[in-house]
C-alpha cells in the first residue's frame, strides 16, 4: 500500500500544469546478468525534464535461482534559478536483495548537489545527503540513519554513452550490540552502444563494499538489449 502511494505521489508531480512542454524520454531493457549464477535482467525507467526541474523512475530486477535483486527507485531534484550548478533532490526506493540478508529495505535520501563539470558531451556531479533506511520494510519500524556522498561521471564518446557512479553511506545512527555497521561503498559501471535508433546494447556492472566483514558483499553483472526514445507527452 505505501508503494502505492508513493507512485501516486510521483504521478502528482508529474501531473502538474505548465505552460512548459517537458520533455520525456523512456528507457527498456531486457538481458541476462550473473549474481554468482547466470539469471535475467530486466529494466524500465522514465525520465522526465521540465525546465529546471528533473524527474525519474525506475524499475530493475536482476533474477537469478535461489537469488533477487529488485529495486524501484524514483528520484526528483530542482536546480536553483539564480545558481543553475546547484540543486536539491530527493529519492525514495525500495529495494530486495537476497544476497545480503535484505528482506525488503526501504531507503530514503535528501540532499543537495553541484555539477563540477558540464559539457555538451559529459558531466560531473557531487551530492551530499542525511538518509535512512529500514532493512526488514514490511517486518520492523527500525530506522538506519546515514551521511552519503556520491560522485558520478556521465560521458558520451561517439555512439557510446558511458557512466559511472561512486556512492559512499557511513551509519551515523547507533548500532545495538553485536549488530555490524550497514556503512557501505556502492559503485557502479555501465556503457550503452547504440546499434541503430532507438536500440541499444548495454554492459554494465554493480557492487556494494560493506566495511563490516560479516556482512556479505554483492556483485552484480549483465548484458541487455534495449531501447532509448522520447515520449510525445506534454503533461
Amino acid at each position: 500500500m505505501k508503494a502505492l502511494v508513493a507512485i501516486f505521489i510521483f504521478y502528482s508531480f508529474l501531473l502538474g500544469k505548465n505552460d512548459l512542454i517537458p520533455k520525456w524520454t523512456q528507457y527498456g531493457r531486457l538481458g541476462s546478468s550473473h549474481l554468482e549464477e547466470l539469471g535475467g535482467l530486466s529494466f524500465f525507467r522514465l525520465k522526465r525534464i521540465k525546465q529546471n526541474s528533473y524527474r525519474d523512475i525506475r524499475f530493475i530486477g536482476l533474477f537469478i535461482p535461489k537469488n533477487t535483486i529488485v529495486t524501484m527507485r524514483y528520484k526528483s531534484s530542482n536546480k536553483y534559478n539564480a545558481t543553475p550548478h546547484f540543486y536539491r533532490f530527493n529519492v525514495t526506493s525500495l529495494k530486495k536483495n537476497s544476497i545480503s540478508g535484505l528482506k525488503v529495505r526501504y531507503h530514503y535520501n535528501q540532499g543537495f548537489g553541484a555539477f563540477l563539470l558540464e559539457r555538451p558531451f559529459t558531466h560531473i556531479t557531487s551530492e551530499i545527503a542525511l538518509s535512512f533506511d529500514m532493512s526488514d520494510y514490511l517486518n520492523s519500524t527500525r530506522k538506519t540513519s546515514y551521511f552519503k556522498g556520491g560522485l558520478f561521471w556521465d560521458l558520451n564518446v561517439n555512439r557510446t554513452f558511458f557512466a559511472f557512479d561512486l556512492e559512499y553511506f557511513y551509519q551515523i545512527s547507533d548500532l545495538l550490540p553485536g549488530d555490524p555497521t550497514l556503512s557501505r561503498y556502492e559503485i557502479s559501471a555501465e556503457a550503452n552502444i547504440w546499434i541503430k535508433d532507438p536500440w541499444l546494447l548495454t554492459i554494465g556492472f554493480e557492487q556494494e563494499f560493506y566495511f563490516a566483514e560479516e556482512r556479505v558483499n554483492s556483485k552484480s553483472l549483465y548484458l541487455a538489449f534495449g531501447f532509448k526514445r522520447p515520449a510525445n507527452w506534454n503533461f
